[in-house]
C-alpha cells in the first residue's frame, strides 16, 4: 500500500511537471511570436521606422520645394519684368492688348 502510494505521488508529481513544462513551453511561444509579429512587435518596429524615413525624405523634398517656390517669389516681387514674362508665357494679356496666333500650313 505504501509503495502504490508513493508511486502515485511520484506519478502526480511528473504529470505537474509534464504539465508546467507544457504551459511554459507554450507561454513561451507565445511570448516569442508577439514579441516578434505582434501588434507592437519587431515586424511593426521595423515597417514603421522605414515609413518614417521615406516620410522624412517626402518632407525634405517639400522643404526644398518650397524653398524654391519662396526664392521665385521674391524674385518675382523685386523684377516686375519676370512677373510679366511669366504671365505671358501662360497666355495673358495687359488689357487693351490683342493676341494674334498663326497657323503654320505645311
Amino acid at each position: 500500500m505504501r509503495n502504490k502510494r508513493r508511486q502515485q505521488v511520484a506519478d502526480n508529481r511528473k504529470k505537474r511537471r509534464l504539465v508546467f513544462l507544457t504551459l511554459g513551453v507554450l507561454l513561451f511561444i507565445y511570448l516569442t511570436y508577439n514579441l516578434i509579429a505582434g501588434e507592437s512587435g519587431v515586424l511593426k518596429y521595423i515597417e514603421l521606422r522605414s515609413m518614417k524615413e521615406k516620410m522624412l525624405a517626402e518632407t525634405n523634398v517639400m522643404k526644398a520645394r518650397n524653398e524654391d517656390i519662396d526664392s521665385e517669389i521674391k524674385n518675382l516681387e523685386k523684377a516686375p519684368e519676370l512677373l510679366e514674362e511669366h504671365a505671358r508665357e501662360y497666355g495673358l494679356t495687359k488689357e487693351g492688348e490683342w493676341i494674334f496666333k498663326f497657323e503654320d500650313k505645311k
